[in-house]
């Protein structure tokens, strides 16, 4: 628990080569007009379709900004925001209060996923008494994603939530890459995987695992899980650029809360190796479990997130704690109607 999660060495040769498809300085540069921008992603997930929205409707476009994501594993989407590689990422609030009390100065400026993209699955043929839950995860082993991410911290909070001690009761699996949960449980390396959409409907499809045991976007309700974070000199810098980037990612939210025939469309071309019936089901439960109500970040939601990091053990910040106040920039949230 106590390893440094955003070390900079070791992740820059990996953040150049994911990067170098995208054109000129990752952070926003200007040409012809036109305001180019990077987001760095920790994967490719489905909750981030709101972003993949806007950009495929063009309405980052409209507003004269060239919106690109680049995705970058285990921590490095957060290094390439410090490190001016990336305009942005996306990602939980509480990696910016980790950064932020390591000397980091970075903000969220809009909200995405608004529940815990997290869900408990057991391999076929481990057996999960849903009355005793805490006693049927005694001694399994549990993959639960790369150590400091979103879906591990919300993973340690519920284990101490059923009165487990995640560091003896249980063996928390770390890996790094998105999806390798699969073969953790398919190899019957891991028991129990924390995994989130749409790997989660992959494993369903395939037979891997059953359907979840533990749902945490119902457990732990509305939650600001996936966010647009900056630096605070990015937006000194250029607020008109963050006004319109915000503007835009509201549009992509709006249609892909009312547009689900839409959102699909654009599922399908984000996700080209997943079976139609695949996303189908996973837009069903993303839709079901509310994972999307505007850009806004509501205090409350803010405070269940650093919260669950506090308690997980994963966010120190006693000495400076991460507050609405230093930690959020809402001034550029569209005025509801």
């Amino acid at each position: 628990m106590k390893k440094q999660l955003f070390a900079i060495a070791g992740v820059l040769a990996a953040m150049a080569v994911a990067l170098s498809g995208c054109s000129g300085s990752a952070s926003a540069t200007s040409s012809g007009g036109t305001t180019k921008m990077v987001i760095a992603e920790p994967v490719h997930g489905i909750g981030y379709l709101p972003l993949y929205a806007a950009i495929d409707q063009g309405y980052f476009s409209k507003e004269g900004l060239d919106v690109q994501t680049t995705t970058l594993t285990g921590g490095a989407h957060v290094n390439a925001v410090l490190s001016n590689n990336a305009w942005g990422f996306i990602g939980g609030i509480e990696s910016a209060a980790i950064a932020n009390a390591k000397g980091a100065q970075l903000e969220a400026v809009a909200g995405v996923v608004d529940r815990a993209n997290v869900y408990w699955v057991a391999r076929k043929g481990v057996s999960i008494d849903p009355d005793d839950i805490a006693g049927s995860l005694k001694g399994l082993r549990i993959a639960a994603s790369r150590h400091g991410g979103s879906v591990e911290i919300d993973t340690l909070y519920e284990l101490k939530q059923l009165g487990l001690d995640p560091s003896k009761d249980v063996k928390i699996i770390n890996n790094d890459v998105s999806g390798s949960e699969l073969s953790l449980l398919k190899s019957g390396q891991a028991d129990i995987a924390a995994t989130s959409e749409p790997v989660l409907g992959q494993g369903v499809s395939q037979g891997v695992w059953g359907e979840p045991f533990v749902s945490l976007p119902e457990a732990l309700g509305k939650f600001a899980y996936s966010d647009i974070v900056t630096s605070k000199a990015n937006v000194k810098k250029d607020p008109e650029a963050v006004r319109k980037f915000v503007k835009a990612l509201s549009e992509g939210m709006d249609y892909v809360i009312s547009n689900h025939d839409g959102a699909e469309k654009i599922a399908e071309k984000e996700f080209p190796n997943m079976q139609p019936a695949v996303i189908t089901s996973t837009l069903d439960r993303t839709y079901k479990d509310k994972f999307w109500d505007g850009v806004d970040i509501t205090d409350a939601a803010l405070k269940v997130d650093l919260t669950v990091a506090r308690e997980a053990g994963l966010l120190e910040d006693s000495s400076n704690p991460a507050t609405a106040k230093n930690i959020l920039d809402l001034s550029f949230i569209p005025k509801s109607k």
